[in-house]
């Protein structure tokens, strides 16, 4: 019997990462692409965003900062305090940001790949997905390469595309190939000597094992009043004729649950609504209730897609069944 590590991973299924799941036996016509190598360069650049950039609540920006801190201070903290007698120290930092959409997870890990001085390599799950068995293992030990190769803190985006529970029923070769994707990742993450960052709205569908191996756990709930303000002033650029009933304070507290995304999109609209309107151009100005609408009308739209989610439709009519046997 082959011993199977901490990973979890055998012999025969590290061949597979690199081979493939379910190829052919020899002489068989195969189901697989052509060997090809995926070019990571078109998703590693310099960090856009700085931390000065990000507004966040207060709480979310002081689980970031103590993430920048254990690097920064690595030496004092594990070698001249001795925590490296207790706390063995991991090759990897891992770090994971959850959720709502529009929360700033993104941003966040540009600033953090910036304040640590690295590129940051940003790889949404179907970068990496292929339609062939097997593949997509093979493209996540690739990315791990490639950003080691660049110096690139890693973000992985849709992260729980990747880091699912496991299937315990396995019934076809597309299975297999989804718990073989994980196993992958978990042993990446145990020898990537490395920053890497994972994205997700959905935590609760993380393998429980991903959990534990992961280093920082940040939460990225809507911004709270504070930083909805801050958020509605940065948005607007400093040429934008503002109406004097411009109250960014009074936006922030009259709508809640709402993402910064939401902000930025509704300041778009409002802009667009005042540029239309039929009057000289001198005389256009972007009021209160332009602000007021826009926000409203992504709320309601939001309300509506929400809605729609989970809106079962009702079949209108009688259902007929086929004939049944006789008993």
């Amino acid at each position: 019997m082959e011993a199977v590590g901490d990973t979890g991973i055998s012999g025969n299924q590290r061949n597979s990462a690199s081979q493939g799941v379910g190829q052919k036996p020899e002489g068989e016509e195969s189901d697989r692409a052509p060997e090809a190598s995926i070019d990571f360069t078109p998703y590693l650049r310099e960090p856009k965003y700085t931390l000065e950039d990000v507004i966040l609540p207060k709480t979310t920006r002081n689980q970031v900062e103590s993430v920048i801190a254990e690097l920064e201070y690595q030496d004092l903290i594990y070698r001249e305090w001795g925590m490296g007698e207790k706390h063995k120290l991991d090759k990897a930092l891992s770090i994971n940001f959850s959720g709502p959409p529009g929360t700033g997870k993104t941003i966040t890990a540009e600033a953090l790949a910036h304040a640590l001085k690295l590129k940051i390599l940003v790889l949404p799950y179907q970068q990496l997905e292929s339609k062939y068995v097997g593949d997509t293992p093979k493209n996540i030990a690739k990315a791990f390469e490639f950003a080691t190769i660049q110096k690139a803190a890693l973000f992985f985006d849709e992260a729980d595309s990747f880091l699912g529970k496991r299937l315990e029923n396995v019934s076809q070769s597309t299975d297999t190939a989804v718990n073989l994707t994980r196993s992958v990742m978990i042993m990446e993450l145990s020898s990537y000597e490395g920053i890497v960052i994972f994205a997700t709205n959905l935590i609760r569908n993380y393998d429980p094992a991903f959990i534990s191996r992961i280093r920082w756990k940040v939460q990225f709930d809507l911004p709270d009043e504070e930083a909805r303000t801050q958020i509605w002033q940065a948005q607007i650029p400093s040429k934008l004729p503002l109406d004097e009933s411009v109250d960014f304070a009074e936006l922030a507290k009259q709508f809640d649950k709402i993402s910064g995304r939401d902000i930025k999109n509704a300041v778009l609209k409002a802009v667009v609504a005042a540029a239309k309107e039929d009057k000289p151009k001198e005389l256009k100005r972007v009021t209160q209730a332009h602000f007021s609408q826009a926000i409203s009308e992504i709320i309601d739209a939001n309300k509506a897609a929400e809605k729609q989610e989970f809106t079962i439709t009702p079949v209108e009519g009688k259902v007929e069944l086929p004939p049944q046997p006789p008993q």
